[in-house]
């Protein structure tokens, strides 16, 4: 039961980060106002596959060099400080951005690797909760990556799809706000879970 809540945190967390505006989600809403739904999935791909990409490459080189069980588990209590910070600046968000540029591959990897939060996010949110899966079942760090960015492609590809069909209805400051502030209540929640389970640990 446990593990069952854990996989369906993963996949909400990995929800919420696709809803998160920026850079990508900013140009595949202009893909869709300048092309449609349809051409905007190109970009969509494009970016989850440069995200796997960097994630991949951050779990590689953190579970490689085989840190201790403790030094996870005290990551994860900044984990919940980043998350607490992401969800005030969440909870700030009035509207979504309708500008940006249209990315290729090229630039949406670059982006990507290039993008600190990303790497602070996957460094001290994901990878602990990776561990802690892969402590329950073989390769629960592969199953962690699958399950986050399966949460990921859902949030992306509903957000893109009711912006292209009621843009003007998620375009209003009221709604938008209300949705925005859920989303920093579950980060809040997700920040609480890691701070116990870093306390639960250390005080065995």
């Amino acid at each position: 039961m446990d593990v069952l809540i854990q996989l369906i945190s993963i996949f909400v967390l990995g929800f919420i980060a696709g809803a998160i505006p920026g850079a990508i989600l900013t140009s595949i809403f202009t893909e869709v106002l300048r092309e449609g739904f349809v051409k905007s999935l190109r970009v969509i791909f494009y970016a989850g596959i440069s995200e796997v990409i960097v994630a991949t490459g951050i779990m590689f080189v953190l579970f490689s060099i085989h840190i201790p069980h403790a030094v996870y588990y005290a990551i994860s209590f900044i984990g919940a400080v980043v998350l607490i910070w992401l969800a005030t600046k969440i909870w700030a968000i009035k509207k979504l951005h309708e500008k940006g540029n249209l990315f290729d591959f090229k630039k949406i990897f670059l982006l990507s690797i290039s993008n600190g939060p990303l790497w602070i996010f996957w460094t001290t949110i994901c990878v602990p909760q990776a561990y802690v899966l892969s402590q329950k079942i073989t390769g629960g760090q592969v199953l962690f990556l699958a399950i986050f960015e399966l949460g990921w492609t859902v949030s992306t590809l509903l957000l893109t799809f009711l912006f292209s069909q009621f843009r003007p209805l998620l375009t209003r400051e009221k709604v938008v706000s209300k949705v925005f502030k859920v989303f920093a209540v579950f980060l809040i929640l997700f920040s609480v879970r890691l701070a116990l389970t870093s306390i639960f640990f250390f005080l065995k």
